[in-house]
C-alpha cells in the first residue's frame, strides 16, 4: 500500500485527531457533498460513488432519518470527519 500524499496524509491526521467546538449543519453538510460530488463525479456502468461522497451521503440519510438539523463532531466516526474534512469550506476544511 502507499504512503498517503503529504497534504491529505495531514487532513487525515488532522481529522481524527482535534476535535471541533461547532455542530455540522445540514447545509454545510449539503454544500460538501456537492463539492465532492462535482470534484469527484460518480463513474462506470453502475455510477459507483467516489468514497467519500458515499460517506458523506450516509451521513446526511442519518440526520434525515433522525429528523436532525444538525450533527456534533464528536459523534462522527473517523471515515464521517475526514470526510468532511476533505470537503468542508471553512477553516477547518477546505478553503
Amino acid at each position: 500500500m502507499s504512503a498517503l500524499p503529504p497534504v491529505i496524509a495531514t487532513i487525515v491526521s488532522s481529522a481524527l485527531s482535534s476535535s471541533q467546538p461547532q455542530p455540522i449543519g445540514i447545509g454545510d453538510l449539503e454544500a460538501a457533498i456537492n463539492r465532492a460530488r462535482l470534484a469527484q463525479p460518480a463513474s462506470g456502468v453502475e455510477a459507483v460513488l467516489a468514497r467519500e461522497v458515499a460517506v458523506l451521503g450516509s451521513l446526511y440519510g442519518r440526520l434525515i432519518w433522525e429528523r436532525r438539523t444538525s450533527v456534533a463532531w464528536d459523534e462522527l466516526s473517523d471515515g464521517e470527519r475526514v470526510a468532511l474534512r476533505l470537503w468542508l469550506a471553512t477553516p477547518a476544511g477546505r478553503a
